[in-house]
């Protein structure tokens, strides 16, 4: 059997959330992705809310109420809103935000004080030499959790009123709760085995299980880390508040057992094996940690025990083991760090310490480890890097240095080491890579190098459910069903072709003004000259652009027209066209500040049942819109 490699799951995500109003079809929140996979399973949240699982099964985290493996999809419950795999654990948040988990415990990963329905034996959990326990059907962990980040060895949730509560394994004080537990192995390793609160106001979390690293972003923009910290991945000089002595190595290794703040105005943060990133609220990126391979982009190969600053205009930040990538504002992907596969995508296997421009419109990035890959504004998914499995889906197992074009309409795709998974905008799964467990899902254990159907079983958006529209990818009971009827009887848009509506595909900043522009009437710009730098007069969205300068809805030098549309940006051009009627600038989100520019937006938006929240507490200001989402917005500010 091929290698396997350590599990950790990234999901790279382009069907971001926007929550409709009160009464609408329910999209997807909680920042969470439709696709999840991790190293053996894999699984699926359809439009209904039914979550469907597949692959490996052994340790129960298919959910079946089976140890069996399956190679197509199982049906698990009905109900889910967000879903968060990792290997050997599965959770899921239903409606009620109850948060639900199956798989290992192992570790007590679970939240359900070590116990299981299935003793697998052959562990050495709690001193119990024989006892592995395992649960092979969900079990209610708790309640009123808003978010949820599985972990093949410990658990982090949020709950709806901002607490972080963490729980499993705790050998190097993950936890955060200053290194307790509740259990301890017979060979001394601790274990947190039910959740405990580590600390409240956190808007997001993240970890990495490799690493032994987490950090947590408060609502304030306040970043907090703790774990393992050998290389200063956790932002202080590599110090801690306990440590191991090494004996045979003559070394110390410091590790943190409570949050220690790294720094302010944070909007997001990523983590890689040693080292670590993060974006400020003006769009600066800051990393610190291992530099062995230049990772950190500094024009160095020199560690950071604190942060530095790398560059401007940083829309998201992705860490692989040694490498990074960045997309910027203006949709270009930027890389650097190890490159001994071609991870980098720059044409060459050389590593590089300074950032290198990789290409152009792209819309999503990400990957895994040592594969990389993206998905551009026209949908297209393209990958590159290291390919043992065949998992870059180019039909060879040749390692890429340069990107490679998978397919066409793509809008989310998620991979783990060896494997991918993708969603089309018709709302057909594909997977490709590694399949030794059946995690392809295509009722088959075979190795694929180019994208394979997952098995029927698992609903897709279908033209036979009927519509009244010519697009196959807008089915009648799909929310934006009507928002799109509307849309295209007014002439606000069409199709991307003539088939084909692309509801999942991201909307750009050109996209959204020039719809916006046209459902108000078209009206002509006072002025002729454009004064964007990035806005020409062949440009389709220029008089749009124009028009929206003179409204008062844009400033600067440049108008970033090709960058994606967020959540918070699509209510700023509302209400700004809408005359900023007067609102609360106190949202009731613990991510939009009063003093934020577009609390006001955020405020007449909701109270006119325009959007929600991705959560009771939460708006995800900085998430990106999709083209249904945006026409969904649009009807209902002016045609509902």
């Amino acid at each position: 059997m091929k290698k396997q490699l350590s599990s950790l799951l990234l999901a790279l995500v382009l069907l971001l959330s926007l929550t409709p109003a009160a009464g609408a079809y329910d999209i997807k929140t909680t920042a969470s992705s439709p696709i999840a996979m991790s190293l053996s399973h894999a699984a699926y949240l359809d439009d209904s809310g039914t979550l469907w699982t597949w692959g490996r099964g052994v340790s129960g985290e298919l959910g079946s109420g089976a140890r069996d493996n399956s190679s197509v999809p199982v049906k698990v419950m009905d109900g889910v809103t967000a879903v968060s795999i990792a290997n050997g654990v599965s959770a899921a948040i239903k409606a009620g935000k109850s948060l639900w988990m199956w798989g290992s415990n192992y570790h007590g990963q679970l939240g359900t004080k070590g116990s299981g329905d299935v003793n697998i034996g052959g562990g050495n959990n709690f001193d119990h030499a024989s006892k592995h326990y395992v649960h092979i059907t969900p079990v209610k962990v708790m309640d009123d959790v808003a978010s949820v980040r599985a972990g093949s060895f410990y658990t982090a949730a949020i709950k709806t009123d901002g607490s972080l509560w963490m729980w499993g394994d705790n050998q190097y004080g993950h936890i955060g709760n200053n290194g307790g537990s509740d259990k301890t192995d017979r060979y001394g390793y601790v274990y947190q085995t039910e959740p405990v609160k580590i600390m409240d106001s956190v808007s997001y979390v993240t970890f990495n299980e490799d690493a032994h690293t987490v950090a947590a972003i408060q609502t304030d923009g306040s970043l907090w880390m703790w774990g393992k910290n050998i290389h200063s991945e956790l932002g202080n000089s590599g110090q801690g508040d306990k440590f191991y002595e090494i004996e045979e190595l003559d070394s110390v290794e410091y590790y943190q057992t409570t949050p220690i703040k790294v720094l302010e105005n944070v909007t997001s943060v990523s983590l890689g094996a040693n080292h670590t990133a993060a974006i400020q609220t003006d769009g600066s990126l800051w990393m610190w940690g291992s530099n062995y391979y230049g990772q950190l982009g500094n024009g160095t190969n020199t560690d950071a025990g604190e942060p530095v600053k790398i560059m401007d205009g940083a829309a998201a930040v992705d860490l692989g083991w040694s490498r990074t990538a960045v997309l910027k504002t203006d949709g270009s992907l930027w890389t650097w760090g190890r490159n001994c596969y071609g991870q980098l995508g720059s044409g060459s296997t050389e590593d590089s310490n300074v950032p290198v421009k990789i290409m152009d419109s792209v819309a999503a990035m990400g990957g895994y480890q040592d594969q990389s890959a993206a998905i551009k504004t026209d949908g297209s998914l393209w990958t590159w890097g290291w390919n043992y499995y065949g998992q870059l889906g180019s039909g060879s197992t040749k390692n890429a240095s340069v990107p490679v074009k998978v397919m066409d309409q793509t809008s989310a795709v998620s991979g783990h080491q060896g494997t991918m998974l993708a969603v089309k905008t018709d709302g057909s799964l594909w997977s490709w890579g590694w399949n030794y467990y059946g995690q392809l899902g295509n009722g088959s254990t075979e190795d694929s190098t180019v994208p394979v159907p997952v098995k029927t079983g698992v609903p897709s958006q279908d033209a036979a459910q009927g519509n009244d529209t010519p697009f196959s990818d807008v089915s009648r009971d799909a929310y934006y069903y009507e928002p799109v009827l509307w849309a295209v009887e007014k002439q606000i848009t069409n199709g991307v072709t003539a088939t084909q509506f692309s509801p999942g595909a991201t909307c750009t900043r050109g996209e959204i003004i020039t719809f916006l522009w046209r459902a108000m009437g078209q009206p002509e710009p006072e002025g002729s000259a454009s004064p964007f730098a990035d806005v020409t007069e062949s440009d389709f969205y220029y008089k749009p652009v124009l028009w929206a300068y003179e409204q008062g809805m844009a400033a600067g030098s440049n108008f970033s027209p090709k960058a994606p549309c967020t959540r918070s940006e699509a209510v700023s051009f509302l209400w700004h066209s809408a005359g900023r009627p007067e609102a609360s600038s106190v949202t009731g989100f613990a991510d939009v500040g009063s003093s934020a520019s577009y609390a006001k937006a955020v405020s007449w938006a909701v109270s006119n049942n325009i959007v929600n929240g991705t959560s009771d507490v939460t708006f995800s200001p900085s998430d990106t819109c999709t083209r249904g989402q945006i026409v969904t917005l649009l009807w209902r500010y002016l045609g509902k």
